[in-house]
């Protein structure tokens, strides 16, 4: 389905930008599903275990995304109505009330109301300027529209993991991938997956190159805060060596999978940021061939 919204007759504009938000919604909560649904994660939750969380399990994260429905159509719409950047913080922080009422506090999505939060907003703000929904024009419209926002006003706490990690060494978090337009995504784990998925006609490989490409070049807060900068440093390594031994493309990629997996577990590992970022590339794999089939 491709609809110019500014194109339809007037009498369906309505239901046009209607269904358009309802699919950007969709598209979001399926990209939340592939990600935790994918197995044997490094460290993370996935349907066969917890990884390295006594907190939270899979039924916790179907609760959390179930708790998400709507909140991606609201932010598209948002967008495209020019709504002020207040308007899109005070929508995160009242959709992360309600995923911590569904998950008995727990967090288990705040980077993706806010990543993806972001970029459903960029969505509608590109279908307002009737601009073709790739990747590169979203994110050029969260960089345009939002940047200084992110960047000067948005608080920053103090105590906060990745306010924390900052000041101790240096490494950026959440706010920074969003304000600079998810650079990391566009050059690095977008094409991944588009070539892993073509060379193999393989969902589940092309998710877990694309994690573990990220898990190689990505200084992942949620790391640092738990193993500091020497096991950043052997997580990255980990990584690299699966790449460069084949990745998914290797016979036996699975059991090698599972041998870091079970490094990341015993050191009590997990990498959240490549887990939320890995969703955000789902995303816009599934905008892109949604609204632009030929891509």
């Amino acid at each position: 389905m491709s609809v110019n919204v500014l194109s339809t007759p007037v009498s369906d504009v309505l239901f046009s930008k209607q269904a358009i938000w309802q699919q950007i919604d969709d598209f979001a909560l399926d990209a939340l599903y592939e990600e935790i649904n994918l197995d044997n994660k490094p460290g993370l939750v996935c349907p066969s275990g917890n990884g390295s969380h006594s907190d939270m399990n899979y039924d916790t994260f179907i609760a959390s995304i179930q708790s998400l429905r709507g909140y991606f159509a609201t932010l598209s719409a948002y967008g495209h109505d020019n709504k002020d950047f207040d308007d899109i913080k005070k929508a995160g922080i009242e959709q992360e009330i309600k995923m911590r009422q569904a998950t008995n506090n727990i967090n288990t999505h705040k980077g993706a109301i806010f990543n993806l939060g972001f970029a459903s907003a960029a969505i509608g703000k590109c279908l307002q300027d009737n601009q073709t929904l790739t990747t590169q024009n979203i994110c050029a419209q969260i960089v345009e529209s939002w940047q200084y926002d992110l960047t000067h006003r948005l608080e920053r706490k103090a105590d906060s993991h990745g306010q924390q990690m900052y000041k101790k060494y240096g490494v950026t978090g959440a706010i920074e991938m969003v304000a600079t337009g998810f650079q990391i995504i566009q050059n690095l784990a977008l094409p991944c997956f588009y070539e892993t998925l073509y060379r193999t006609q393989d969902f589940e490989k092309a998710a877990m190159q694309t994690l573990m490409t990220l898990i190689a070049s990505l200084s992942d807060t949620n790391l640092v805060w738990r193993g500091g900068m020497v096991d950043l440093t052997n997580a990255q390594t980990m990584a690299k060596q699966f790449l460069q031994a084949g990745g998914v493309h290797q016979p036996k990629w699975r059991q090698a999978v599972s041998t870091i997996n079970d490094y990341f577990i015993h050191r009590n590992l997990s990498p959240g940021g490549s887990a939320d970022l890995l969703a955000v590339t789902i995303f816009f794999y599934k905008v892109e061939n949604e609204f632009n089939p030929s891509v």
